[in-house]
């Protein structure tokens, strides 16, 4: 069968319902549920959320701890492909529908699923959804990752700033640019609405400057200077200096639909999902018990 047949003709199969979305709220969705879950890209969680529920238990987590989200995504993902629940293959471009029929495509083929009812978590990677309506618009969560050049040997892992949205969180991190696992980099969280991304007050650069202020307040000092010549038995230490690596801004945008009995919308957040949660019947539940 020839590459140019199976990019015109592809795949086709049948399913009853299919969970669609790449973040964790759309992968315990469809996991509790035993649902067929199809996505674009991946929205693995950002590295150092916490999630925190007695419900994590059916996923194997201990629950008198804060998880790291990322590790619960990795987990469900890997329980869902073993069952075969993971529709989403490689090298997917793009998810689109057309009337009942959901069309994801990759650069070699198409894969059609024909379905009664898709169920839209996540609608940021699909076309061919009803009319929006109305949309709810929140703060863009903004994430700049920075390179501590000077005063990344310190214990301290966090900081935050009560008071203010701009740079409001500080994780500390072992830096991934150097083999010493002493040597620490950041990354500083911000809630930012759309003005104010593009306002220069809350640019990268203005962060840095917030960022090396926060530091020096927490005590944290740049690499040793020689020692101070009128007390010898004290050291001279370097100002704190980062650099801004990377910024992300992640948006968050409810967009609700007109009405379409082929699409089932859920607006649930990640604690009524969790606090729903059973263990799935069929081979998914025997996987996740036997983990």
């Amino acid at each position: 069968m020839s590459s140019s047949y199976l990019k015109n003709k592809g795949f086709e199969f049948e399913k009853d319902k299919i969970v669609v979305g790449g973040d964790l709220r759309s992968l315990l969705y469809a996991t509790f549920r035993g649902l067929p879950l199809i996505y674009c890209n991946p929205l693995l969680p950002f590295r150092f959320d916490r999630l925190s529920h007695d419900k994590l238990s059916i996923l194997g987590f201990r629950c008198e701890s804060d998880t790291y989200a990322r590790e619960v995504w990795e987990r469900i993902s890997f329980f869902m492909g073993l069952s075969g629940l993971l529709l989403s293959g490689e090298g997917c471009n793009a998810l689109r529908v057309r009337d009942n029929q959901l069309i994801m495509s990759t650069e070699f083929t198409k894969f059609k699923f024909n379905f009664k009812k898709l169920v839209i978590v996540d609608d940021s990677q699909i076309s061919g959804l009803p009319r929006v309506v109305k949309q709810r618009t929140k703060q863009n969560r903004v994430i700049d990752w920075v390179n501590v050049r000077s005063g990344c040997r310190h214990s301290i892992d966090f900081l935050e700033d009560a008071d203010s949205d701009f740079v409001k969180e500080i994780f500390f991190y072992s830096s991934e640019r150097s083999d010493n696992p002493n040597l620490k980099d950041l990354v500083a969280v911000s809630y930012l609405n759309d003005r104010q991304l593009r306002d220069f007050d809350f640019s990268d650069t203005m962060a840095k400057f917030k960022i090396t202020k926060m530091m020096k307040a927490a005590g944290i000092r740049g690499a040793r200077n020689g020692r101070d010549q009128k007390y010898p038995d004290k050291y001279k230490y370097y100002a704190v200096k980062v650099e801004p690596a990377e910024r992300q801004v992640i948006s968050s945008v409810t967009r609700y639909y007109e009405e379409d009995e082929r699409f089932e919308h859920c607006y649930d957040s990640l604690e009524t999902i969790l606090d729903e949660a059973t263990l799935p019947s069929g081979y998914l539940g025997k996987i996740m018990e036997s983990m």
